[in-house]
């Protein structure tokens, strides 16, 4: 069977960006999503004041994550960003699900480690198809933009705990993010040698996916989507169109199909 599957940096809300500030982009984010209507989307740098808005825009989806300060008061916590994995829950059935914190101490709530400049996770969680039974992960992550140190050494624990959750039901997995780092990167390089990369499949150079407004195809990605043994990528876009002349996010959508073996 045949998924199609997103991942899209939102871009956080910040007054900085003027016209391009979140209020503005609700609309089109939520449009850029629903023109392919993606199985699974995993988003990158979403406040849950931000998950609040797109929840309006896309009521055939719920969401799983939370943010990445750990914080229980309610005030802070609207103004976390998360790694949120949006679903369709008409076709999908969450069977588990967690988060943990790119560090030493991945299970410690707002930890972070190495070279980090902020506290970095990695949300995940295991879907049933209901209309098969099939099963698959999703993992949805965002590297830290600084440390080199903290993006290799989280590509290793993601690859870790993927590897722990199908040692024990052998089902494939799918990782999305933003990873801030080029294809040479040595942490891309790691993933790369354990995971399928969906740019692989695509005809053409894959360009740029972080634009910052401007943008135009010239440069290399940092935004991926991966998948392990079981699941094969068949088609791969990346997504660049305006929307009534706004871009929806500084970073373009990128839509892979994925068949599970």
């Amino acid at each position: 069977m045949e998924l199609n599957l997103m991942t899209f940096n939102l871009r956080v809300n910040t007054p900085v960006d003027g016209g391009n500030a979140w209020p503005y982009r609700i609309r089109h984010a939520a449009a850029a999503i629903k023109k392919t209507v993606p199985l699974v989307v995993g988003t990158q740098e979403g406040t849950n004041a931000m998950l609040l808005d797109l929840d309006r825009e896309l009521p055939g989806y719920s969401r799983l994550g939370e943010g990445r300060s750990g914080s229980t008061n309610e005030e802070d916590r609207l103004h976390d960003e998360c790694c949120a994995i949006y679903y369709r829950h008409d076709l999908l059935a969450p069977v588990a699900s967690g988060q943990f914190w790119l560090s030493e101490t991945p299970d410690v709530p707002g930890s972070k480690s190495w070279d980090s400049s902020l506290p970095r996770i990695c949300t995940w969680a295991c879907f049933e198809v209901k209309a098969s039974g099939r099963r698959f992960y999703a993992f949805n992550t965002h590297f830290d933009h600084l440390g080199q140190r903290a993006r290799e050494e989280s590509a290793r624990l993601v690859l870790e705990r993927i590897r722990r959750c199908r040692e024990e039901d052998g089902i494939p997995a799918v990782l999305t993010g933003d990873f801030n780092a080029f294809p040479d990167n040595p942490a891309i390089v790691a993933l790369k040698e354990r995971l399928a990369d969906a740019f692989d499949v695509l005809q053409e150079e894959v360009g740029r996916t972080f634009h910052a407004y401007e943008g135009g195809t010239e440069g290399q990605p940092i935004d991926y989507l991966f998948a392990t043994e079981g699941a094969e990528f068949a088609r791969t876009i990346v997504h660049r169109e305006r929307w009534e002349g706004v871009y929806p996010s500084d970073h373009y959508p990128v839509e892979a199909h994925v068949r599970l073996l």
